[in-house]
C-alpha cells in the first residue's frame, strides 16, 4: 500500500525517502477506499477503463510522469486481442537493447477477463533484469504473437534487437522471427534439457536407466546437444546413435531418439546455444517472479495486476536511474557452480572448435554442466536451477 498511496499523492522518489510507511498509515487506509471501476469481465472491457480520461490515474507512474498503459492489440472478435504495458521513457530505452529475453507466466494474470498468459519482454544490463513491456494476451496463437509484436513496434520503433533468447513454443518463435528477421534467436537450454528428461520419464525409462549406465549416460548427452555448434548438432546426435549400437542399448533409446528426430530436429537453426553469454532463460524467469511478488497473490484482480505493473515499472526506472550513475554493483551474484560450469564448457568448446577433441568427448564431458537439467525433467520438477 506505501507503493499506491505514494502514486495517489505523487510524491516523488526523493520526497518518498523520507516518509515511513508508520507516518503514512491512515493516509493509505483511505487509499484502500478509495472508489474503482468495477472489475471488467473482458480484455475489451478493461482498455475501455484503462482509455477513459477519468480512470487514466490508474495506469498513471508513481511519479506522475507517465502512463504504464500503451494500447490494444489484436481484434476481440477474432480472439487476438492483448494489452500493451509500455511507459514511453521505457519505448525510448529501447534504442540501447540488443538482447532480448521473452517468457510468458500464468500465475500473475488476472481472474475474470478470459486472459491466458501475461507475457513479458525484458533485457539485462549489468546483473539487472530491465522489464521492457509486458503483455496481457488473450490467447497464445501466433495471430496473437504478431499483433502484439505488431503493437509493440508501433510503440517502440527503436527496438531492433540483435539477439533473442525464449523457450520453444512454436506460435512464439515464427511470431518473433516475422517481426525481428535480422535477430538470431536461440532457444533455452533448461528447457531443452528438462524436456528431453521429460520425454525419458513418459517413456518410463527410468528403470532402465537405473539399471543401465550406457543409457543414463546417453540420456545425459542428448541434453547436452545445444551446447554443440548449431553446424555440429546433427553430428551429435548421430554420434550417439552409433554409441548405443556400440552399447547394445539402441532398443532401449530408439523411442527417445524418434522423439528427437521429431520434435527437435526441425529446431536446429535455434536450438544451438554455443558462445552465447547467456544459455538459459533464467533472467526472465527471475523476472516472472519478481512480477509475482509484487502482484501478491496468483490470479489477482485487474486492479491488483495494475498495481503490480506500476510498482515493478516503479523499480525498474530507479534501477535504470541508479545503473546511468554507474552506482550499483552486480545485484545478482552467480553461484560457485554456475561460474565453474561456464569454465568448463567455455574450455571444452574451445577444444572442439581447435579440433583438440571430438564430439563424442566434448559431449562425453560438457554433460555432466547439464545433468541436474534432465534430472529435473526426470523427476518431474518444476523448479528451475541455473546453468
Amino acid at each position: 500500500m506505501y507503493s499506491e498511496e505514494r502514486r495517489r499523492l505523487r510524491v516523488s522518489r526523493q520526497a518518498a525517502a523520507r516518509f515511513s510507511q508508520v507516518k503514512l498509515k491512515s493516509s493509505m487506509k483511505r487509499a484502500r477506499l478509495q472508489n474503482r471501476p468495477r472489475i471488467p469481465h473482458s480484455l475489451k472491457d478493461f482498455d475501455k477503463i484503462l482509455r477513459q480520461r477519468r480512470y487514466r490515474l490508474l495506469s498513471r507512474t508513481m511519479d506522475g510522469k507517465d502512463s504504464v498503459y500503451a494500447g490494444r492489440a489484436g481484434s476481440a472478435s477474432a480472439r487476438t486481442i492483448s494489452l500493451v504495458f509500455m511507459t514511453k521513457r521505457m519505448a525510448k530505452y529501447t534504442k540501447k537493447v540488443k538482447k532480448i529475453f521473452v517468457d510468458g507466466t500464468f500465475s500473475p494474470v488476472p481472474r475474470g477477463v478470459k486472459a491466458s498468459q501475461v507475457w513479458t519482454i525484458s533485457t539485462v544490463r549489468r546483473h539487472h533484469v530491465i522489464p521492457l513491456v509486458r503483455v496481457l494476451m488473450r490467447k497464445r496463437t501466433t495471430a496473437s504473437y504478431r499483433a502484439a509484436l505488431e503493437k509493440i513496434k508501433e510503440v517502440a520503433p527503436r527496438l531492433r534487437p540483435k539477439e533473442i533468447m525464449s523457450d520453444f513454443e512454436g506460435a512464439q518463435q515464427r511470431a518473433l522471427r516475422e517481426a525481428f528477421p535480422d535477430a538470431e534467436s536461440r532457444g533455452c537450454l533448461f528447457h531443452y534439457a528438462k524436456d528431453v528428461g521429460g520425454k525419458a520419464r513418459k517413456l518410463r525409462m527410468a528403470k532402465v536407466m537405473k539399471k543401465s549406465k550406457p543409457v543414463r549416460t546417453l540420456v545425459r548427452w542428448m541434453g547436452a546437444l545445444p551446447l554443440l555448434p548449431r553446424r555440429r548438432i546433427w553430428e551429435g546426435f548421430k554420434v550417439i546413435g552409433k554409441e548405443a549400437r556400440k552399447k547394445n542399448v539402441m532398443s532401449s533409446m530408439l523411442k527417445l531418439f524418434q522423439y528427437w528426430c521429431r520434435t527437435w530436429k526441425p529446431k536446429i537453426p535455434v536450438l544451438s546455444v554455443c558462445g552465447s553469454e547467456d544459455r538459459t532463460n533464467n533472467a526472465q524467469e527471475s523476472e516472472n517472479k519478481m512480477f509475482q511478488d509484487a502482484v501478491a497473490q496468483r490470479r489477482p484482480n485487474v486492479w491488483d495486476f495494475t498495481d503490480g505493473v506500476l510498482d515493478i515499472e516503479d523499480r525498474t526506472e530507479q534501477d535504470i536511474k541508479t545503473l546511468d550513475h554507474c552506482r550499483s554493483n552486480a545485484s545478482r551474484i552467480r553461484a560457485t557452480a554456475a561460474v565453474c560450469n561456464d569454465e568448463v564448457i567455455k574450455g571444452l568448446t574451445a577444444d572442439l572448435k581447435e579440433g583438440s577433441t571430438s564430439v563424442r568427448n566434448f559431449l562425453k564431458q560438457v554433460s555432466y554442466c547439464i545433468s541436474r537439467a534432465v534430472q529435473r525433467g526426470l523427476d518431474g520438477r518444476k523448479n528451475k536451477k541455473k546453468l
